[in-house]
């Protein structure tokens, strides 16, 4: 005859309340950290604010040279310009819904 092991103990009350707190950030604290992302992205060379592909493909000169960009069409996605072969290439990266991706619009 087997028997069935007995079901884990629930966790503390405390842990409980640590997991719930984790996974609902206030909006405050969201915002807070969207700032900081954003402050930190407008610190690198390569990141230019918002342009449309035009403007963007005018800084390209050579193949290799590349920028992100805030999409100028498309408010809330991110751009990746970069050129290839003698042509610009636009790639989006982030759409406005903060999925990352990785192919041509």
């Amino acid at each position: 005859m087997t028997q069935t092991p007995a079901p884990a103990p629930a966790p503390p009350a405390s842990e409980l309340h640590k997991a719930a707190s984790v996974d609902n950030c206030s909006p405050l604290l969201m915002r807070a950290a969207a700032l900081r992302a954003q402050e930190e992205l407008e610190d690198q060379t390569w990141y230019h604010g918002e342009m449309s592909r035009r403007q963007a493909e005018k800084l390209l000169l050579h193949d290799g040279d590349f920028l992100v960009r805030k999409s100028s069409t498309n408010p809330g996605s991110y751009v990746l310009t970069g050129m290839h072969h003698g042509l610009a290439k636009h790639l989006l990266l982030v759409d406005p819904e903060g999925t990352v991706r990785a192919m041509s619009p």
